[in-house]
């Protein structure tokens, strides 16, 4: 039985039954809120970011690109691309950090590539973003050919770094008449190279479930499983893969309020600074016969920043126990803390 919320803030928040791999029950606690970069302040009520109930796709199509990308993924126009995540999961081990939004130059500076990355407290990610290249076939071997001399915006999405739901960065692989192109946007650590170019799939942005470092948390679907345990999830799985950011923007714990973010080259603006936000949340569960049970804090586990949008959004999530009968839990009170 679905539990009934009693929302005593005006952020966007839901309450939902949840069993996980070891076949225990829950109430699922989610709740959102958005903020402004531009002021560091919550944007009004009205104008929060929904929790979103099914991902946010595009075509690649209709990313802004101009015509020599075009020409790049012109067999992959059509293709539906994750854009942003939707919020219906459990809480996460770790905390995803993600961008929405595209790696931008300079005003009048625009290069064949562009250098872009966040840094939350300590942590960082990068990556290089590059003008659309081709392999070239000379007496040295294949090396790079840029098809345009400057790049002004690359969307920092997995549909655009190297592997399979990207770019194949292997010349000649489907035959010599065929065009290999390679990856817009590359990883800038210097240990994963190879034919002078980052071999790790490198984003900003939300990962697919198939993507490597997400599959291997995924468990096993074996017969086993068909027989006894389906469509449950089997016991093998790992909750590690609920988190969808890059394995290097997967924080151990939430940044600390007041933490400073800085994101270089992924809006306009050169350089956009903004901080962790402070607030706490907290749900109360009331059982079928009455009892208040002890609040439980929701823990953040999710940054999504839209620098387009001038926002950034953040989940909070926590698990109530469901129980049963007479301790069963009716209803849910969420409330700042």
């Amino acid at each position: 039985m679905n539990s009934l919320l009693t929302n005593q803030t005006p952020l966007p928040a839901i309450v939902k039954p949840y069993r996980d791999h070891l076949g225990q029950s829950h109430v699922l606690v989610i709740a959102k809120a958005s903020w402004r970069i531009s002021t560091d302040r919550m944007a009004p009520a009205e104008k929060q970011v929904p929790l979103h109930m099914e991902p946010v796709r595009l075509r690649i199509g209709d990313f802004e690109l101009d015509t020599a990308q075009c020409e790049a993924v012109r067999q992959r126009l059509d293709q539906q691309v994750v854009w942003i995540d939707h919020d219906l999961m459990p809480p996460k081990p770790a905390f995803d950090v993600i961008v929405a939004g595209y790696a931008t130059a300079p005003p009048k500076h625009a290069e064949m590539f562009i250098d872009a990355g966040i840094k939350i407290g300590e942590n960082t990610g990068s990556i290089r973003a590059h003008t659309p290249r081709c392999w070239q076939k000379s007496w040295l071997g294949y090396r790079p050919r840029p098809l345009s001399p400057v790049v002004r915006r690359v969307p920092v999405s997995y549909a655009f770094s190297d592997w399979s739901e990207g770019f194949d960065i292997d010349p000649g692989k489907d035959g010599p008449d065929v065009v290999a192109y390679l990856p817009w946007i590359e990883s800038l650590h210097a240990s994963a190279k190879r034919r002078g170019h980052a071999r790790a799939p490198a984003g900003l942005g939300y990962w697919p479930e198939n993507a490597a470092h997400r599959r291997i948390h995924a468990g096993k679907y074996d017969d086993e499983w068909q027989k006894n345990v389906s469509p449950h999830l089997p016991k093998s799985f790992n909750p590690c893969f609920f988190n969808a950011a890059h394995p290097d923007l997967q924080l151990k714990s939430a940044p600390l309020p007041g933490t400073a973010i800085r994101l270089v080259h992924l809006a306009p603006q050169a350089i956009l600074d903004c901080s962790f936000p402070h607030l706490n949340l907290s749900a109360q569960g009331r059982t079928a016969g009455g009892e208040m049970l002890v609040p439980v804090s929701l823990k953040p586990d999710t940054l999504t920043i839209e620098p387009d949008e001038d926002r950034f959004s953040i989940v909070w999530r926590a698990l109530l126990p469901a129980g049963s009968a007479q301790s069963a839990v009716r209803t849910v009170r969420l409330f700042r803390s």
